[in-house]
């Protein structure tokens, strides 16, 4: 999908409510209860966390971020893994884990989402993880992140692709 596509439907999506002029009778609970923004995940360096932590961190991620595998979808949750300086390689986005906050926290939690598969290599440096999911009215969608000192420190969404090996 086009990122003007994209950001088109995060729009529409976050101003439909505005629009339809909503009464308390016509929100769903989940909305009327305003997510908050966690701390920026602090990097540890020294050390560093091992393979397998930096493995574990990433599945509670995708669990909160998508609610993959029985995980409870939670926005709030899932940015605890977010570094403040986050790099967004988004064209439409800033970086930083405030900018990816204001545009996703409207709109996460009303949004469905189908998991379809993760992977993380740590065996690799930089560490790398994708995660490829469905999202009403984006279609398939696969991110990449970046992991340093068990935080996300950037991420990629346009023309990813996930990994064959």
């Amino acid at each position: 999908m086009r990122p003007f596509t994209v950001v088109s439907v995060l729009l529409a999506l976050a101003v439909q409510p505005i629009l339809a002029a909503p009464t308390t009778d016509t929100i769903p609970s989940l909305l009327l209860e305003r997510a908050t923004a966690p701390p920026p995940c602090k990097r540890v360096l020294d050390p560093a966390p091992t393979a397998n932590e930096t493995a574990a961190r990433f599945t509670t991620f995708v669990q909160a971020f998508v609610g993959a595998q029985g995980g409870k979808k939670n926005i709030t949750k899932a940015f605890e893994f977010i570094a403040e300086d986050y790099i967004n390689h988004n064209p439409m986005a800033s970086n930083g884990a405030a900018s990816a906050w204001s545009i996703l926290s409207p709109i996460w939690q009303q949004m469905s989402h189908t998991y379809l598969r993760s992977t993380i290599k740590t065996e690799q440096t930089p560490v790398m993880s994708w995660v490829n999911y469905r999202a009403g009215g984006l279609g398939e969608v696969v991110d990449r992140f970046r992991w340093e000192g068990g935080c996300i420190v950037e991420h990629w969404d346009q023309g990813e692709k996930y990994p064959s090996s």
